[in-house]
């Protein structure tokens, strides 16, 4: 800051809604900048806070003086400061809570942040890039990106690679090309549980310059290892959507795989899309951004054959493998059971023949629900609007939305029946049936329900890449990411599940699911094959995915999107109004539908609702809905502005909150 800039502004305790105007006194005011941590006097005490900005003018009331500033240098550079600033903005968010994302746990306390050397093992057992030798496709997709990363410049890159393709290749010879020049790299990964594999990989490459950052660390290690890059110790960043954020005072490079992924959307705080905020970063810093998918989102796909993202194409598995042969079986012709003879065949076989198999099903536990057969009760969540599913390892009836648990009644609570019906069935039970199935072959389960345990999903999936098992199981944690050469069958249970939920991104979702989980067979020297058992053979994200058609279902949903004025051809906003009484959940909605539809009246935004959630109510609070459309941006987030405005001023919403979510991934 500038030796006039006195007067600035502060965030004080991270996830603010507000700033504080303090002053700095001259010996502070060279060294004070945006990003700087400050200690300041609130009231009789003091507190930590972080400067973001200065105020350019003199104040009209009274400012004290800041007290220190502990740190050498800025914990947030102003590149990311800007960002921060973007996501409040446009994610509708107090920018103390932008900055929060940005920043691991505990740092905002007063004591100094210094770089402390984390030391980390090179992962041997990869090739090296010498032992590689590129396909033709890989080869061009390398070059577009690592002269992109030598000329410089914001240039958005999506890269469409079918599974299998060698698209972490492409990064990791991208990357090689920022080393010495003092440029961080950022690497997305959609999921925790994928990243340790990826980080191998990686540090095969570039040993201990790779930090990690996710929430599944050590509060103590994501501090270390923001640190580390934040010290210039690490070059590279892997890890979940928060490393998005992280602290490199110069970034070369973002790269976000698996871009399509819902998990990039953080669902609670600031409710931001990393895949987007991953762009504008590079934007901002003017940067290449590559988005990588064998399933891109319909969105990503649009913008690339608009011209907005350069179109890289993988079309074929590195080294010349084969796609796996891909089989629906239709399972209106085997009533009543889980697996169909033609996927036991084929289990059978390939176990036989010492392969391994991958069974995928999006639903964990034992059974979907109890029903008494004499009154039909259910038993539900006393706190959500949905049916409790039946555990058997613990004997307990699990809500999937809040993680309450009750036990099991022996006879109905209803009307005392003993009648008690378990139905459907989930992981957990499907684990029991294929042990039975194949006895002399040991089975692991990957869920929720079993990698609670810090460690626990390195050491199961390890027990399947080391072959000590050869069966794979489990929810959508098998399903995208994994390179196991032994899996030479996958075999979805069943694939209706969300095909019909209330969502317009239900279609996309399946169809990107079987891609990915189908992709898993046939990634070592023996062709693989999958089978996918379902009850609507005919549906466009079944047939599409069993041919391995991106294009084709992409022009069919384009359509669907296009005539109801979904994204990618409008942007939405999601307004949540939330109550434990169902009446002021419900009265401050009606008043914001009334509102924001008077402010929307005879212009470019279009307003639905309010109405009940499709789980009208979630952890004890009734929840209803409004929606915001608009195939103009600017006058969507012009309404949503003066909409929030409006209802703050007339205090409409007693005993109710309101949660924005722009651009929502999701409708339940």
């Amino acid at each position: 800051m500038r030796k006039d800039d006195k007067y600035i502004d502060v965030v004080i305790g991270l996830g603010a809604d507000k700033t504080f105007t303090y002053s700095l006194p001259e010996g502070l005011r060279e060294k004070a900048a945006p990003g700087h941590r400050v200690i300041v006097p609130l009231g009789k005490k003091t507190s930590v806070g972080f400067i973001v900005r200065s105020l350019g003018g003199v104040p009209g009331f009274a400012v004290k003086d800041i007290l220190d500033l502990p740190d050498d240098a800025p914990l947030i550079p102003a590149g990311l400061m800007e960002l921060t600033r973007w996501v409040a903005s446009y994610y509708h968010a107090p920018w103390g809570m932008a900055l929060a994302s940005a920043l691991p746990p505990g740092i905002d306390e007063g004591r100094p942040s210094r770089p402390r050397s984390v030391e980390e093992p090179a992962h041997a057992g990869y090739p090296s890039a010498s032992e590689i030798t590129p396909n033709q496709a890989q080869a061009y997709a390398v070059k577009a990106v690592t002269d992109a990363v030598e000329e410089g410049g914001f240039r958005p890159f999506l890269l469409h690679g079918t599974t299998g393709s060698g698209k972490t290749e492409v990064y990791l010879r991208a990357i090689d090309r920022l080393r010495g020049a003092g440029l961080g790299a950022v690497v997305l990964v959609p999921e925790i549980a994928l990243t340790p594999q990826l980080v191998r990989r990686f540090r095969s490459r570039f040993g201990s310059s790779v930090a990690v950052m996710h929430s599944g660390l050590t509060e103590s290690k994501r501090r270390a290892e923001w640190r580390k890059i934040r010290s210039g110790e690490a070059g590279v960043a892997v890890g979940a959507r928060s490393a998005v954020f992280a602290p490199f005072e110069r970034i070369g490079l973002i790269i976000v795989d698996e871009e399509h992924d819902s998990s990039y959307k953080q669902e609670e705080g600031v409710r931001y899309h990393a895949r987007d905020v991953a762009v504008m970063r590079a934007k901002l810093a003017g940067c290449p951004v590559v988005l990588g998918s064998a399933t891109p989102s319909v969105e990503s796909y649009h913008n690339a054959l608009k011209g907005r993202y350069t179109l890289l194409e993988l079309p074929e598995r590195a080294g010349g493998r084969p796609m796996p042969a891909v089989t629906v079986v239709d399972l209106r012709a085997y009533p009543g059971v889980a697996l169909t003879p033609p996927l036991i065949e084929a289990a059978k076989q390939r176990l036989e023949n010492g392969e391994q198999a991958l069974f995928f099903l999006n639903r964990r536990g034992y059974s979907d629900f109890l029903i008494c057969r004499d009154c039909g009760h259910v038993p539900k969540c006393p706190s959500c609007s949905v049916s409790l599913t039946f555990h058997k390892s613990d004997k307990s009836l699990v809500c999937h939305w809040c993680g309450d648990g009750q036990r099991p009644e022996p006879v109905c609570p209803n009307c005392g029946g003993a009648r008690i019906r378990y139905v459907g069935g989930g992981t957990e039970k499907l684990e029991g049936e294929i042990q039975a199935l194949f006895p002399d072959v040991g089975v692991t389960r990957l869920d929720r329900d079993t990698v609670k345990r810090r460690g626990s999903y390195e050491r199961l999936l390890g027990e399947v890449e080391s072959g000590a098992t050869s069966v794979l199981l489990g929810t959508q944690m098998v399903a995208k990411g994994h390179d196991i050469a032994r899996i030479g069958l996958v075999g979805v249970v069943s694939a209706d599940y969300g095909l019909n939920m209330p969502d317009f991104r239900a279609a996309e979702r399946v169809f990107q699911t079987l891609t990915q989980v189908t992709g898993r067979s046939g990634r070592g020297d023996t062709p693989g094959e999958s089978i996918i058992q379902t009850y609507q053979p005919d549906h466009y994200a079944i047939t599409f995915a069993a041919s391995g058609d991106y294009r084709g279902f992409f022009d069919v949903e384009s359509v669907f999107r296009k005539e109801l004025g979904y994204p990618p051809y409008t942007r939405m906003v999601m307004l949540t109004f939330k109550g434990v009484k169902e009446e002021k959940a419900k009265g401050g909605a009606d008043a914001a539908g009334e509102i924001f539809t008077r402010l929307a009246r005879g212009g470019k935004v279009e307003v639905l609702g309010p109405a009940p959630a499709p789980v009208k109510r979630v952890r004890g609070k009734y929840r209803f809905r409004l929606v915001l459309k608009s195939a103009n941006t600017t006058a969507l987030h012009k309404v949503l502005d003066a909409g929030l405005k409006a209802l703050e001023e007339a205090k409409a919403l007693p005993g109710c909150t309101v949660e924005v979510d722009v651009d929502p991934q999701g409708m339940a």
